[in-house]
């Protein structure tokens, strides 16, 4: 049972819940991008050239990414009706068997042209769950945090993605070393498989959290399709959100994923120390995620959602100079400097930063939504963009130009969005309206705050 305010206990156990489930969906897609990377042009693309069976294997990346968002309306929409814990419920066990399931497939060689395809179905299915399991999961830790701490809680979820991704690749890279040469005939298969012991652990985790008292409340309100109600009343709030998270969902994924293949199939660096150099990124963002989400308390969400989409801007050609210099050391500097100060910045900003976009009763709705379409368009695209831009322009240059282009988009979002919320509304739901998408709500007679 609920409480006006929401024990430290349960905010805690929330929060965990929450970062357990980010933790299993980066586990799983960290998989598929390493493996997009390294094993899968060789292993179901075999009749390509190497660049082109590596853009089918990134643009199998980018179906999972088509799907989430159709995961994300549906379980969005059930997450405001049925609840928040029996869909991230749902979600997480939808993720983890497809995960498994990949593990098991055939070879191109075995089955032919049914080893792709097998393959485009699990990860449209994988897509599905993964649609609503990060926006569930800031919903609910947002919900459950005590008032004025819930940057610092909703921040977990974001360091799971990271801490899921880093285990994901330190797998990868443990069973590579353990299997050696048999690693591209079935060593790759094992860290897919190990998704089945990460869902039973998560799942008894997330068992044990009770409903949030906002979504307890919201129950009362009449809203029979909440995506549709924030259509007619909260299109700038969409709009905004969605820009905004052209960082996350954009920018983050040239340091995170196409890096992997430039640092191992131009810089020359084996796959094994790629793997190791996008561990410590990860593991480095993450470290500060509950850092970043207590400033963001402090010195409020937007101030430092700004400060990282500007510091994204300025660094995406520097980055890329440091990793030129094939110098390992400068590497992992480059590509930790860009991970901490614009990626983890926004990250840890974001996920109160939405939740308080939407009013509780379409919150999941409204936040499935503005991940998952940008999402859609730009996270799995965007390791697949590089890499054409890459053999055609044969420099990174005009790579670097669409980092610069996806933060400024991210930043203008988040400036705008004082006209719907302020840092001085966070930790609060009374400032929203039955008519939402109305400037002045936010918006103080002296002007944008």
């Amino acid at each position: 049972m609920t409480t006006t305010a929401p024990p430290v206990q349960q905010a805690r156990r929330a929060a965990a819940a929450s970062a357990v489930g980010s933790l299993v969906e980066w586990y799983d897609f960290a998989l598929y991008g390493a493996a997009a990377a390294l094993v899968f042009n060789s292993y179901f693309f075999v009749d390509a050239s190497p660049t082109t069976g590596l853009l089918a294997s990134f643009a199998t990346f980018a179906v999972g990414y088509f799907a989430r968002p159709f995961g994300g309306v549906v379980f969005g929409h059930l997450g405001d009706k049925i609840g928040r814990k029996p869909v991230m419920i749902v979600t997480l066990g939808i993720m983890g068997v497809s995960t498994a399931l990949i593990g098991l497939l055939p070879s191109y060689h075995t089955i032919g042209m049914a080893a792709p395809i097998l393959l485009v179905l699990l990860r449209i299915v994988q897509g599905l769950g993964a649609g609503a399991e990060y926006a569930g999961a800031v919903v609910l830790s947002s919900e459950a945090a005590p008032r004025g701490h819930r940057g610092f809680y909703a921040s977990w979820s974001g360091a799971g993605v990271w801490l899921g991704s880093a285990l994901g690749l330190g797998t990868f890279q443990i069973v590579l070393w353990l299997t050696g040469d048999d690693f591209d005939k079935w060593g790759w298969r094992l860290p897919f498989l190990l998704s089945l012991v990460m869902l039973v652990i998560s799942l008894y985790i997330r068992r044990r959290v009770t409903e949030t008292e906002s979504f307890e409340q919201a129950k009362t309100e009449e809203t029979k399709i909440p995506l549709l109600e924030l259509f007619r009343t909260a299109k700038g709030r969409l709009a905004l959100s969605l820009g905004s998270n052209f960082m996350l969902s954009g920018f983050s994924y040239i340091p995170q994923v196409w890096a992997l293949s430039y640092l191992t199939n131009d810089i020359g660096l084996a796959a094994m120390a790629g793997l190791g150099i996008n561990a410590v990124v990860l593991v480095a963002g993450a470290a500060f995620m509950p850092l970043f989400g207590r400033l963001g308390d402090r010195f409020g969400r937007r101030r430092l959602f700004l400060f990282g989409s500007g510091f994204g801007i300025v660094w995406a050609f520097p980055m890329f100079a440091l990793i030129d210099t094939r110098v390992p050391a400068l590497i992992i500097l480059a590509l930790v400097v860009c991970f901490v100060g614009a990626v983890a910045t926004c990250y840890a900003a974001q996920a109160a930063f939405l939740a308080e976009m939407f009013p509780p009763a379409m919150r999941y709705s409204g936040v499935a939504f503005a991940r998952e379409v940008s999402g859609a368009l730009l996270g799995g695209t965007t390791p697949l963009i590089a890499t054409a831009m890459f053999a055609g322009f044969g420099h990174w240059w005009p790579i670097a130009v669409w980092m610069v282009v996806m933060a400024t988009v991210a930043f203008v979002s988040v400036h705008l969005s004082a006209r719907y919320r302020s840092d001085a509304d966070q930790s609060s739901d009374d400032h929203f309206n039955h008519v939402i998408d109305r400037p002045s709500d936010a918006v103080p007679a002296g002007g944008i705050r």
